[in-house]
């Protein structure tokens, strides 16, 4: 390993906060309350952001609560955790109520059609964001940017940009004043289309606090076609009286529950992306480490690796059933090496594929999101394989079948 610090060793917590925690989290350790995570006391808080109490789906509930149980009950789960997980109920809860007050005054709202919306898939730092961001930049498609996801409906409400943004805009501030490092290692910007996992009520993200997989093996036995279905009705939300775009989705976080998501929409094109493996493991592991050190008392780097091999290689195996139920037309690979070298042909390639045309129009809008993006200062995110207990090797072993039908690199 290089003399050089790794971003996972370097990353701390600002003084201001860390001394918050560490007064916080004796506090809630002696049984003083500093968070309220009741279930019910949530859910008032969001009747009041609402405006009303339509809880036609006691289940989205229950799961919520299920896993702030989870997570809140790690003997490591710190203050700064239990606030996020707070936030993040509220804003679900919230976010689901409106969407029942607007079905109910606008009983039309789930009858436009999601049609062939791209999915882009794939395990996590394989260059899934450069490409949806690339493909939202047709003004014919429509990536979903964090203040839509942050605020999905909006129909009966004033659209001035202020009030429509802040809560993401709080959301990416938090962040960054958190943690700079964290957030430049996928940077979270408010206009930008990103993860939409964010409008999923329960994902994978809890993991993030779970290494031991008990949140994880709760999620995988459960079905996850309510989420997917309520993922639709807030893209539809989201169009609700407005030209209809392609949706340009994406997340790896999807992949345990490919089946549930490609069910729901059974017409997507899917788009596969691939990288080399160590590259991808260990820059996700270093990410996810990270996210741990900030939000909880500790973290052991190996646990976090090995649990998140696992997901990854129950992912790959979900993601591979999905396809399979697809046709060969439904799908197209990307290799990350291909996508960096040229851009603008890779999205030609893709638009062959599918049998649709790069306009104009597109073409330079894309350009000129690469060129803006390319004067961004970017940190930088340095890790490396061992630092997680692993070696080439053990990731030859664990994805073999991948490795060899996709020809994936592992070095």
């Amino acid at each position: 390993m290089s003399a050089t610090k790794s971003t996972f060793e370097a990353t701390q917590l600002p003084f201001g906060i860390r001394a918050f925690a560490a007064v916080a989290n004796t506090a809630d350790a002696m049984g003083v309350q500093v968070v309220d995570l009741n279930i019910d006391h949530l859910k008032a808080a969001a009747e009041k952001n609402a405006g009303n109490a339509l809880w036609n789906d006691p289940q989205l509930v229950a799961d919520i609560a299920t896993k702030i149980d989870f997570v809140s009950h790690d003997p490591d789960c710190s203050i700064l955790a239990k606030i996020n997980l707070r936030t993040e109920a509220i804003r679900h809860l919230t976010m689901y109520l409106k969407l029942q007050a607007a079905k109910q005054k606008h009983p039309d709202l789930t009858d436009k059609p999601v049609k062939n919306p791209f999915i882009i898939l794939g395990l996590p730092r394989t260059g899934t964001t450069l490409l949806q961001r690339l493909l939202s930049q047709d003004p014919a498609s429509h990536g979903p940017a964090l203040w839509e996801m942050f605020n999905p409906v909006r129909i009966d409400e004033p659209d001035a940009p202020e009030d429509r943004e802040k809560a993401a805009r709080t959301f990416v501030q938090n962040l960054q004043s958190t943690s700079y490092g964290l957030w430049a290692v996928h940077t979270l910007e408010v206009h930008e289309a990103d993860e939409c996992y964010f409008i999923l009520p329960i994902a994978i993200d809890g993991l993030n606090t779970d290494p031991a997989l008990k949140y994880f093996d709760w999620f995988q036995k459960r079905s996850a076609l309510g989420d997917y279905a309520l993922h639709k009705q807030y893209l539809q939300a989201m169009h609700y009286h407005k030209t209809a775009r392609r949706w340009v989705l994406k997340s790896p976080l999807h992949m345990p529950k490919a089946e549930d998501l490609l069910a729901t929409y059974p017409d997507a094109q899917m788009i596969w992306c691939h990288r080399g493996l160590s590259h991808v493991i260990a820059s996700w592991t270093s990410f996810v480490a990270l996210q741990r050190k900030i939000a909880m008392k500790r973290v052991d780097a190996h646990a976090v690796g090995v649990a998140w091999l696992k997901v990854w290689q129950v992912g790959l195996a979900a993601a591979e059933r999905a396809r399979a139920k697809l046709s060969p037309e439904q799908c197209f690979d990307v290799h990350y090496e291909q996508l960096v070298a040229d851009p603008i042909q890779m999205v030609r390639t893709i638009y062959r594929h599918f049998g649709m045309e790069l306009s104009v129009q597109a073409e330079k809008a894309m350009r000129d999101w690469l060129d803006k993006d390319k004067q961004k200062q970017k940190l930088g995110h340095r890790y490396s394989l061992d630092q997680f207990g692993f070696t080439p090797a053990d990731l030859e072993r664990s994805f073999a079948d991948y490795v060899k039908k996709y020809n994936v690199s592992v070095d």
